[in-house]
């Protein structure tokens, strides 16, 4: 059946690829250009005898103005989904604790580019912990209470031979902001939104909608279980992503690796400093790096005492950023006696056994403070009593194991 409006749109847009205005095809054939705004505008339809003369001139056949075949490609709207360069075998790592979402998108991203190493027997990416254990080091998530360097995602990429090329949601127009994307997964690599308030980030592989909705994978600081997932066979939608205030990073090629073995020596230094650190670096207390954090806390849950508090305000989620921290830092460790062939082993072997300890210590002291509220003032003092001698214990074991590193002599 003959549709005049799509006709029309194809008389205009035929019209536009030969260079010709609407004037120049009234000249042609000796109309008006009101004749020709009709057309185009589905109003009335050319006359046989103008019609053959009108498909001469725009060098196509009758069929092709009357029944085009498709939607121009320009006034598509498509889905266009990346596929991982390489297949993914089903998680295989924890599923807890996994709650940081940097380390978790830089390892979900190594696996889409198919840059992991370790395969199955069928060939397939095995997704394991270890790139989270790494990325939660070289982010610095692993040495404290912050949620690490601001810089984290850039600096994560350059093992992967990959850069992130960052433009800002407020210095860019929102059609520019959606071409950036669209252009970067058109080219074969996904982009990374990175919101400026606490919500989602994302993954995307994927659009539609001419862009106005990214598909792909979110994550979110804390949340376990958007963390532990690397699927990419279900991806989410994710409309008006462009309308809050985000930063963007296109992942992009770059010409030279950075040295995994390089990447950890560099993170031992900094974490050995971070570690050690005993003043506090923000007016929270319980927010930044080292052993201060052990003093405040104390000093926290002291203050909840004198004012007879039932409730432990300080005990989640710090328990679990605490015990998580340790778990990674104790991971780490004993990856370096994997990817550092040339360091001596017997004083990282010490210090893992120090952080086994604190790892323990943590265990049983989430079994008991976690498994019901206290009851009254009494109950809520010892139960901060044990909290403090399991922090004073863990201070003096870290401490130890950080003397234990110093000798490397990174």
């Amino acid at each position: 059946m003959l549709d005049c409006k799509k006709a029309g749109r194809q008389i205009a847009l035929l019209r536009k690829k030969k260079g010709l205005t609407q004037e120049d095809v009234a000249a042609r054939l000796c109309i008006s250009p009101q004749a020709v705004s009709k057309w185009e505008n589905g109003h009335t339809m050319p006359e046989l005898s103008l019609l053959v003369e009108l498909a001469q001139l725009l060098d196509c056949t009758i069929d092709g103005i009357l029944f085009p075949a498709s939607p121009p490609a320009a006034e598509a709207d498509f889905e266009h989904i990346l596929l991982p360069y390489a297949p993914i075998a089903e998680f295989t790592g924890r599923s807890w604790p996994r709650s940081m979402a940097v380390p978790a998108l830089l390892s979900a991203l190594k696996l889409f580019m198919g840059l992991e190493g370790h395969r199955d027997s069928m060939g397939r990416q095995i997704n394991d912990d270890t790139e989270y254990i790494l990325q939660s080091a070289f982010s610095s998530i692993c040495f404290g209470y912050s949620w690490g360097d601001d810089n984290a995602l850039e600096d994560g990429l350059g093992i992967y031979g990959l850069t992130g090329e960052v433009h800002s949601r407020t210095d860019c127009p929102e059609e520019d902001f959606i071409g950036l994307a669209v252009r970067n997964i058109m080219g074969g690599y996904p982009v990374i939104i990175v919101p400026k308030e606490y919500t989602d980030v994302i993954l995307a592989t994927g659009f539609s909608g001419r862009g106005k909705v990214l598909k792909g994978i979110s994550f979110l600081d804390g949340d376990d279980e958007k963390n532990s997932v690397m699927s990419f066979r279900q991806l989410k939608s994710f409309p008006e992503w462009y309308a809050k205030e985000s930063d963007m990073l296109l992942i992009k090629p770059c010409e030279r690796n950075v040295s995994t073995a390089a990447k950890c020596r560099e993170a031992l230094r900094k974490g050995v400093l971070l570690l050690g650190n005993q003043v506090s670096i923000s007016d929270q207390p319980l927010v930044g790096y080292g052993m201060v954090i052990y003093d405040n806390w104390c000093n926290e849950l002291r203050k909840e005492n004198n004012r007879n508090l039932v409730e432990m305000e300080t005990l989640s989620p710090h328990i679990f950023i605490h015990y998580e921290g340790k778990l990674r830092i104790r991971e780490f460790l004993e990856l370096c006696l994997h990817l550092l062939k040339d360091m001596d082993p017997r004083p990282v072997v010490t210090a893992i056994s120090k952080y086994d300890e604190i790892i323990e210590m943590c265990e049983r002291c989430m079994n008991q403070l976690l498994a019901q509220t206290p009851d009254g003032i009494e109950e809520a003092r010892a139960k901060r009593r044990m909290l403090i001698g399991v922090l004073r214990r863990s201070k003096e074991l870290e401490t130890e194991a950080l003397k234990e590193i110093a000798l490397i002599g990174l």
